[in-house]
């Protein structure tokens, strides 16, 4: 090669490295976007998980060392802010609904390592019915960020510490919490008040239907509003009286001195379609369900329990540990919990 060919190379070279530096510096920015702000304080985030502003109601936090740490202060003021991601979840649905949100939150900050944080609208619900529950609010850590690019709403979509996981509204992630079902009973733990309604209520069953030892069968019937969403999720009709009187013709050939104690949403169509003379039978909850938080202490207190589907039976028939008897919805968590707890069955 001759040395005119090789200072033309040379020249060439040099250009279209030019060209190549001309690009990235010049072009490529106009392609890229500009990368968007991810980093929120903690304490306006929870507020886009509740349904109803804090400014409308009022929370008293309890006063307590959670399992990891934090306590609390005027706020938030003293405790430091999580090197890792955090657990936390949306609020969605009523007493039912949020007591599996919870309890999901609970499990999946114990599979994973990270810490859990509760919004404060979930923790005032749950405030009211349960005592020392282990989990703190979201605004001890108020002052601190998060950065919104790495959350993620289910543990299958988590694959790094950093990552902050908010499971969805109306979530249960029923099969990671059985894995510890003792544990998920004593983290709820009722209210002294709620307690001694229970024990009483029971108490005045026994003596009203002159019985000394009574075996105590909770039913939940499940109607209202849940009837249209059945019908239009899943396709299914609601339980049938026949479904709730097989249940209790079973548990009345297997135990002794049974006492059926129903509560529901509609207490009204329970005492015209279940108030069969043959059983020794309770209604216990009010007109307009009222006071859920008694219902579900009542339910949780009784030995063995009858349930349809839903969250709120399901998870008061989980507190009682007895034999569950639940009405069949095909591939519905209510039904599929039958299927992993032995004490748990599913009747038609």
């Amino acid at each position: 090669m001759s040395h005119a060919q090789q200072h033309v190379l040379a020249s060439a070279i040099v250009l279209a490295l030019l060209v190549v530096c001309g690009i990235h510096v010049f072009l490529f920015p106009m392609y890229t976007p500009t990368p968007q702000l991810r980093l929120t304080k903690v304490l306006a985030y929870e507020q886009a998980l509740c349904r109803t502003s804090f400014k409308k109601t009022s929370f008293k936090m309890q006063r307590h060392r959670s399992e990891n740490g934090y306590e609390e202060d005027d706020g938030w003021s003293r405790n430091s802010c999580p090197r890792y991601g955090i657990v936390s979840a949306a609020q969605g649905g009523r007493l039912g609904n949020q007591i599996w949100e919870y309890a999901s939150v609970w499990a999946t900050a114990r599979r994973t390592g990270l810490d859990p944080f509760m919004p404060r609208c979930i923790l005032k619900t749950l405030q009211e019915h349960f005592d020392n529950l282990s989990i703190p609010p979201l605004s001890y850590i108020g002052r601190c960020t998060l950065d919104a690019g790495q959350v993620v709403n289910s543990l299958g979509q988590w694959n790094s510490t950093q990552q902050t996981i908010i499971i969805p509204r109306h979530a249960a992630y029923w099969s990671l919490i059985l894995i510890w079902p003792d544990d998920v009973r004593r983290e709820f733990t009722f209210k002294p008040f709620l307690k001694q309604y229970a024990s009483m209520l029971l108490r005045n069953l026994s003596v009203r239907f002159n019985i000394r030892e009574p075996t105590y069968v909770g039913i939940h019937v499940r109607r209202t509003d849940y009837v249209d969403y059945l019908w239009q999720k899943l396709k299914v009709k609601p339980a049938p009286a026949r479904y709730y009187l097989s249940a209790m013709n079973y548990f009345a050939n297997k135990y002794k001195n049974v006492v059926f104690v129903v509560a529901s949403d509609s207490i009204s169509w329970c005492k015209n379609h279940l108030n069969n003379q043959k059983y020794r039978i309770a209604f216990i909850s009010d007109r307009d369900a009222r006071a859920p938080g008694k219902d579900l202490a009542v339910l949780s207190s009784c030995n063995h329990s009858i349930i349809d589907y839903g969250t709120y039976g399901s998870f008061a028939a989980l507190l009682s540990a007895g034999e569950t008897i639940v009405y069949n919805v095909t591939a519905y968590f209510s039904t599929m919990i039958a299927e992993v707890l032995p004490n748990w069955q599913v009747m038609s």
